[in-house]
């Protein structure tokens, strides 16, 4: 369901997303490939982090580079997520090209 959100909300808005691997509907995690249109990508992870309150939240990581920041070529990210795939072969993979770098799920 929430993917297809993110989906939807790409077209309303304009950001070119397609699902490019569906993963198992209940225990598939989700990744996101943003290619930026300028030779920068970057693959992120979608992680439950936890507050001072220890209340639970989903946030985006980078997976690719050393932090969130650190942009990498395209077949360094494409390397990533291969190895990704082969450790949990159930994950969504969802693929954005913009050149403002939108993560679609943002806005969820």
């Amino acid at each position: 369901m929430l993917v297809g959100a993110a989906l939807r909300y790409a077209a309303v808005e304009c950001i070119d997303c397609v699902l490019v691997r569906r993963g198992d509907a209940d225990a598939g995690a989700i990744f996101l490939h943003i290619d930026a249109l300028d030779g920068r990508h970057k693959i992120l992870a979608r992680k439950l982090g936890y507050d001072a309150n220890f209340e639970g939240a989903y946030t985006w990581s980078a997976i690719t580079g050393n932090d969130d920041n650190d942009w990498v070529d395209q077949a360094t990210a494409e390397a990533k997520l291969a190895r990704e795939l082969e450790i949990d072969p159930d994950v969504f993979v969802i693929a954005v090209c913009d050149a403002a770098a939108r993560n679609p799920f943002d806005a969820l």
